[in-house]
Order: structure tokens, then C-alpha cells, then sequence
């Protein structure tokens, strides 16, 4: 029976470099997806998009065992950081690739797949510890961090989708404490986020992670922390943005954009964008799961392809150096003492194409359907120029490569619906999925109007 499937097999170990897509594969067998994908998984134990993820990292580590820089490999092999191999690796492994490579370094690719790590225990033993964080978990970690007792029941607030965060006060402060959550962030992840905001806090007011004992990442009953002091002030939802407020922040992001994390030793070359989302897999996915965003996709789903496809040949089309920033600057990460922010949850910290920076910051901080729009964008346009001259620029590509960021954001909540077995995260999926179709929608009918604010600056 494996020879029904060998000749794309061959054609998957050929090709790890570039887009391979189930349906040319299924063409090879002369049979349809479905039942190429039945059989594929029925000969390999696995399914087709998780036999290439595990292909390519193994043959990402092995190159990099070997002495290439790690982040031009895994940016050959599709991965669009190397955070984002770091935690595919870990997914299938269940430790690092360092710690890998310390045990396994003398194995090839090939013999890499024999190595079975019981990683899904340590999945769910992960994700177990996360679900069941609440207050008497906060109380525990306070009294082992010697944080004080606490003086009231700590609230679950909202510090973004990823991970649960708790308003905690006691008798020796106020702080607020995330838990974080195993699928979206590692301790290495989080380690290196703090290295981040320990350099721009030198230029703006980025709030820290508080260290205990010179840890950063706090460990409790196996599940890690990050604990922030408090932060008095006001989040201000859409409708009560000023141009005032985005004048400010325009300037805020002109000094991340200039800060020096030359320390962190990162490249900042621009590799293309050679992973690409196979939307009709998620929808088939989806009908064989019933998952409850089916009909939506469906509907969408020749939208979302047209969008997807301009967006990652405007991506690529951007040569500019990428620098390290926020990268999601919106009013959710914000909090205001009048007219100064203080910034919180840096978890998405990295490199960015400055021009996109900006654009997707000035749209988060100015655009929501309001008659302030225009004068709210050209407020934080002045108020990033004044501290960083904007280059002449194709503005258009910069436009279209915003197209990635609720499609990607859509793509990973598929992923997130599909494989998770809580049903809060699966609702919180579903609302996201939902949520960010009908904001591609409504950026596409703005177009045309960026483009032209932005030539008015």
C-alpha cells in the first residue's frame, strides 16, 4: 500500500523548500483529495500538513546542527521567525531544539523521525495546568514569590486573547499576573520578549516583567507566570480616541523605531514569505471536524484567497531592513495617564518591515468608521514624522500586505478551533475567525481612502 503514495512522498522530500499543496499531491495518485488524505494518514499515521511541518523541521535541525545561522534556515523552510519553529518544534518534541541537539546530535534527518518523544502527554499535561489557573493558583504563587496576602478575589481581565491575565492586590501591592498560555508562548519565548522591553523601556514607557530571585518567568505547580506591577490609568475604547492620543502614540512608535537593540544580535535582512496558507485544506478540515465556522469560510473563502494572494506579493514586494517593535500597537495595549501611554503585553514583540509598522498602527489608532478617522490618521502621521522622517514610498504595497495580518490572525484561530479540546478557547476561535473576516471586508473598502491620506502627508 505505500507504494499508492510514494510517488508524492518522494515529491514532499524533493520540495520542503517551496509550497507544496495536498491537491498536486493527490494528483499524482490519481485520486481525489479526500481520499488521498484518508489513505495518507491511514499509511503514515499522520495527516499531510503534519507530515510536511515534521519533514521540514527535521531537516531545518539538521542544517542548523550543522552550523548554518538558524534564522536564514528556518526562513528557507517556510517559517515565517524562528519563534514560530521554535514552537512547531517543540509541539512534535516536547523540549527544545538546543536540548534536542545536546541528545540527538549525531542523528541525520531520516533518523530523526525515529526518535519518538511522548510529546502529546506533555501537551496535555501543559494545557491541562493553564485551564485550570484561577484565583487560588494566584494565591499560591503569591505567597511562594512572598508578594504579600492577598485582600480581595483576583479578577480575570483582558490583556489580549492568548493568555489569562488577573488584576491581583495585596497587602504589599498591586500587580497584574499572566499565565501563559503553553500553545502561544514558551519560557524561551518569553525570556527573549522581556530582553525586548528591557531595551525600549529605555525610550518609552514599556512595562516590565518584576524579577523574584533573578527569574523573569515564574514557575508554579508546572504552569509559568509573568507578573507586571500594576498600572493606574484608562484604556480607551475607539470611540474616545483624539487626535491628540494619536499624535501621541505616533510619536511613541517613532521612538521604538529608533531605538538601538543592535545588543540582541538579530538580522535584520528581509527573507521572502515562502509558507502560504492552503485555505481549502482548512475548509475540508473544518466539514470533517464540524466545526462551526464552516459556512462562513465557505463563503469567503475565494475572498479571502484573492486577498491572501496580493497580500503576501505586496509582502514580498517590501525590501526595506526590518527593525524590532511592538508589532501590535493597538489601543488594547495601551494605558493612558492623560496623554502619556504606558505600554503592556509585548508578547508579540519582533522584527517588522518599518513602513508596515507604521501603516498597521496608524490605522489601529485612527481608523474605526468615525468622522475623526482622517484628522485622528494625519494627527499620528505628523506625530511619528516629527521624530522620524517617513521615506517616499509605493504606498499601495505597503496597503495590500496589511491584508496579512487578519488572514494570518484568521489562519491560526482555524488551527486553534481544530486542534484545542477547551471549549472556552474554541468559542474564543470561533468569535475571531468571525471577527476578522468582516474586518478583511471592511479594510478592503478602505483602500482607497488610506491611500490617499497618505499621500496628503
Amino acid at each position: 500500500m505505500q507504494d499508492f503514495i510514494k510517488p508524492s512522498l518522494d515529491y514532499i522530500e524533493q520540495n520542503l523548500k517551496t509550497d507544496i499543496e495536498t491537491e498536486e499531491l493527490a494528483q499524482m495518485t490519481g485520486y481525489s483529495v479526500g481520499h488521498y488524505c484518508r489513505m495518507f494518514k491511514r499509511i503514515t499515521d499522520s495527516s499531510v500538513a503534519g507530515y510536511i511541518l515534521k519533514k521540514r523541521i527535521n531537516y531545518a535541525l539538521a542544517e542548523i546542527s550543522s552550523g548554518r545561522k538558524a534564522i536564514d534556515v528556518v526562513l528557507e523552510y517556510g517559517f515565517n521567525t524562528y519563534a514560530g519553529f521554535y514552537k512547531a518544534f517543540v509541539k512534535i518534541y516536547g523540549c527544545s531544539p538546543k536540548k534536542y541537539l545536546m541528545i540527538y546530535n549525531k542523528l541525520i534527518p531520516k533518523e530523526l523521525e525515529e526518535v519518538i518523544m511522548d510529546y502529546n502527554k506533555l501537551t496535555e499535561e501543559d494545557m491541562k495546568n493553564y485551564y485550570a489557573v484561577n484565583g487560588k493558583s494566584i494565591e499560591k504563587l503569591c505567597e511562594s514569590l512572598s508578594m504579600g496576602t492577598l485582600t480581595s478575589e483576583p479578577a480575570h481581565i483582558y490583556w489580549g486573547y492568548s493568555n489569562k491575565v488577573y488584576e491581583v492586590t495585596t497587602t504589599q501591592g498591586k500587580y497584574a499576573v499572566k499565565a501563559l498560555n503553553p500553545r502561544g508562548q514558551t519560557l524561551e519565548d518569553a525570556v527573549f520578549t522581556e530582553k525586548i522591553v528591557g531595551i525600549a523601556a529605555k525610550r518609552v514607557n514599556a512595562v516590565p516583567a518584576k524579577i523574584f530571585d533573578g527569574k523573569i518567568v515564574q514557575e508554579m505547580d508546572g504552569q509559568l507566570y509573568l507578573v507586571f506591577d500594576w498600572i493606574e490609568g484608562d484604556y480607551f475604547e475607539y470611540d474616545n480616541i483624539t487626535p491628540e492620543h494619536s499624535r501621541a502614540m505616533g510619536a511613541v512608535l517613532a521612538d521604538i523605531h529608533q531605538t538601538d537593540f543592535s545588543a540582541l544580535n538579530l538580522s535584520n535582512e528581509v527573507s521572502p514569505r515562502t509558507r502560504v496558507a492552503y485555505w481549502k485544506g482548512y475548509l475540508q478540515r473544518g466539514k470533517q471536524s464540524n466545526a462551526a465556522w464552516v459556512d462562513l469560510l465557505k463563503e469567503n473563502i475565494d475572498m479571502i484567497q484573492e486577498y491572501y494572494t496580493k497580500g503576501v506579493e505586496a509582502s514580498n514586494s517590501l525590501t526595506d531592513k526590518n527593525i524590532i517593535s511592538h508589532r501590535v500597537l493597538d489601543p488594547r495595549h495601551a494605558i493612558w495617564q492623560g496623554y502619556t501611554p504606558y505600554l503592556v503585553d509585548w508578547k508579540s514583540a519582533g522584527m517588522i518591515n518599518p513602513l508596515y509598522d507604521f501603516l498597521n498602527t496608524a490605522i489601529h489608532w485612527s481608523v474605526h468608521g468615525s468622522e475623526k478617522d482622517k484628522d485622528r490618521f494625519l494627527a499620528f502621521a505628523h506625530g511619528y514624522s516629527a521624530k522620524n522622517k517617513l521615506p517616499a514610498v509605493n504606498w499601495q504595497n505597503v496597503l495590500y500586505k496589511r491584508y496579512l495580518e487578519p488572514l494570518d490572525w484568521i489562519e491560526y484561530n482555524l488551527e486553534r478551533s481544530l486542534n484545542c479540546t477547551d471549549p472556552e478557547e474554541q468559542q474564543i476561535a470561533v468569535g475571531q475567525i468571525e471577527s476578522m473576516i468582516r474586518e478583511t471586508i471592511g479594510y478592503s473598502d478602505k483602500i482607497e481612502k488610506l491611500e490617499k491620506w497618505l499621500n496628503e502627508m
